[in-house]
């Protein structure tokens, strides 16, 4: 039986143009774009701008929980307890660029959450986003440029962050940090997800590494070597050639759009690209096609 790649049928979307980041939970997905926060409708498929008070600022960073919604712009943070209507700015350590934002997955129960920044590490929140402190202890490199939170946060406490040099890991809920991967062989790494079991690191000119716990990167499978990797999800990576599934021992090419920065996929299978300056496009599964199984990182 041949192996399967997943296949999508793609619709392009030209607003939001400039969209820097997703999140998104079921069928909701929140964008922060050049121009506010903006909102997928999965039913009726179309984007549309929300929380007016905000429309002309450009958003680094979107995550949200419920109605409580957490944005970042160039220098602040912001948070509203009504979907976006109204926003309060977060007490922050020092303005500075937010280059990310992960929540834990517990976050309406410990209101954990974590800033990766440009160049004063990582702000970690206690009480859901009002009030952000610079938690970085161990963290030797503090040019941050992505986070991801285990899916076992509960258990196991794990926070990764991928800097310029290296990739660091936190065991006790982001309070302190050692080295996990730390080496000038490398380019600077850009992009981070995990799915409990495989750590996946997307770099700048170095391609897509996916390692297995203990997450050592002598042991990690290396795929598009060379390539300037944007985002990434279990499975799949957004490069500046375009999207790709990763495959066992390969990478599949699955969508050719101009230099994708962001990722989402949504409960229905479903997947959404964003562009700087070229839109948006939602991917929606086709048939099976003949290729390599999908890797379950």
């Amino acid at each position: 039986m041949p192996d399967q790649v997943q296949r999508f049928q793609w619709t392009h979307f030209q607003q939001p143009a400039c969209a820097l980041a997703f999140w998104a939970a079921g069928e909701r997905c929140l964008a922060a774009t050049s121009e506010g926060l903006w909102q997928f409708d999965v039913a009726g498929g179309a984007w549309q701008p929300i929380a007016p008070a905000i429309r002309h600022v450009r958003l680094h960073a979107v995550a949200a929980e419920g109605d409580r919604v957490i944005v970042a712009s160039e220098s602040e943070i912001a948070c509203s307890s009504d979907g976006g209507e109204s926003w309060q700015l977060a007490q922050i350590p020092i303005r500075g660029t937010v280059m990310g934002l992960a929540l834990s997955p517990c976050f309406a129960q410990d209101g954990l959450g974590f800033a990766a920044t440009a160049r004063d590490g990582v702000w970690r929140t206690s009480n859901g986003g009002a009030a952000w402190f610079a938690w970085n202890h161990g963290l030797l490199d503090l040019g941050v440029n992505a986070l991801a939170v285990s899916p076992a946060f509960a258990e196991d406490e794990r926070v990764f962050a991928a800097t310029d040099h290296g990739v660091f890991i936190s065991e006790n809920t982001g309070q302190a940090w050692r080295e996990l991967w730390l080496t000038d062989a490398t380019p600077p790494f850009t992009a981070l997800a995990c799915d409990g079991e495989r750590l996946i690191v997307g770099s700048d000119g170095g391609g897509v590494w996916i390692a297995r716990e203990p997450f050592e990167p002598h042991t990690a499978l290396r795929l598009l070597d060379g390539e300037v990797v944007n985002a990434v999800l279990p499975g799949l990576a957004a490069t500046s050639a375009g999207l790709y599934a990763l495959a066992e021992g390969s990478a599949v090419p699955i969508g050719e759009m101009s230099d994708p920065v962001c990722l989402a996929r949504l409960a229905d299978g479903s997947l959404l690209v964003g562009t700087v300056g070229a839109g948006v496009w939602w991917g929606r599964p086709m048939e099976m096609s003949a290729g390599r199984r999908l890797c379950p990182c």
